[in-house]
């Protein structure tokens, strides 16, 4: 394992053990103390946000922190460190190598239900090759600065989350990457989501909407997107205080091509993801799962991945 990936491994490794360690001191000293933190907003989020997922997204509780959002895309569940990986939207902007990445952010909260944030992303392709064999195995970039605003709270009975974002492109690799050759200039990001717990059941349902609206720089225009839709039903199964199951329902992810009128949506390939959350605390989420094809149960058209969020301070 070469030093690059070291240091991504140990920087999650030690925001987790933070993460941790700053929960389990939060009620220690504050209240003896009779000052409030001037690190503090003013109210619990959770007392609205039950959901783990949703609050380890929504970032800490703190006035300021950071956040890691990481993850790994893999190959299928009969090769998940392979060097590619099977394409299941069969969009041609979908990057068929596997892929380590996320990004680091700083989130300023102005109350417990809104806050923004700045960060950058970083990548690394074909984490686990050798680059005598594969040329970008273990390109290791920090590029595509972004800003973003958030609202989560219970709207109407729903645990809610609200966010859009702004991201800067500046990495010209990705030219190298996708199957059009093409550089990102920026791009918008819209997300809704809406979530509702079944009172002593364990289940829990709910809708999730994702609108993206990317720009690039050069003229080959004709097979890229010039906004993207997604409409993803989602169920969960709290099996206890540590560990929630999960299923995504991929069927409704639609892309406009420029080469098409504006109106006109073209609709991927149906997918389904299943996994197990680790609830490691209540800043740190951590999600194994495996996407498929449901038309096709074929070992071969799956999907590995993991993702992870580690809030601090």
């Amino acid at each position: 394992m070469n030093l690059k990936k070291l240091s991504v491994i140990a920087l999650i490794t030690l925001g987790s053990a933070f993460a941790q360690e700053s929960t389990g001191k939060e009620n220690s000293s504050t209240e003896s103390t009779g000052k409030v933190l001037s690190n503090k907003t003013k109210g619990d989020i959770d007392n609205e946000i039950t959901n783990a997922r949703m609050r380890a997204a929504s970032g800490s509780k703190s006035k300021f922190s950071g956040s890691l959002s990481a993850f790994y895309d893999g190959g299928s569940i009969e090769k998940p460190l392979s060097a590619t990986r099977p394409n299941l939207s069969g969009d041609p902007e979908v990057p068929a190598l596997s892929e380590g990445g996320g990004s680091l952010s700083l989130r300023y909260r102005v109350s417990k239900n809104h806050s923004f944030t700045f960060g950058a992303g970083f990548s690394f392709f074909q984490p686990f090759q050798s680059s005598d064999k594969y040329a970008q195995a273990n390109e290791f970039q920090i590029t595509n600065p972004s800003l973003g605003y958030s609202f989560i709270g219970k709207v109407l009975g729903f645990q809610t989350s609200s966010s859009v974002s702004f991201t800067y492109g500046t990495w010209d690799g990705w030219e190298n990457i996708t199957a059009q050759g093409t550089n990102l200039d920026y791009s918008v990001g819209l997300s809704q989501t809406f979530t509702k717990a079944f009172e002593g059941t364990g289940f829990s349902a709910g809708l999730s909407f994702s609108v993206g609206l990317p720009k690039y720089s050069d003229s080959l225009e004709d097979n890229l997107n010039r906004y993207t839709l997604g409409i993803f039903p989602f169920a969960e199964y709290q099996i206890s205080d540590k560990f929630v199951a999960r299923t995504v329902f991929g069927y409704f992810n639609f892309r406009n091509k420029r080469r098409r009128d504006k109106g006109h949506m073209v609709r991927a390939y149906e997918y389904q993801s299943v996994g197990i959350g680790w609830v490691a605390s209540r800043d740190v989420w951590i999600y194994p799962n495996i996407q498929f094809i449901p038309d096709n149960l074929d070992i071969k058209n799956t999907n590995v991945g993991v993702s992870a969020t580690i809030n601090m301070f």
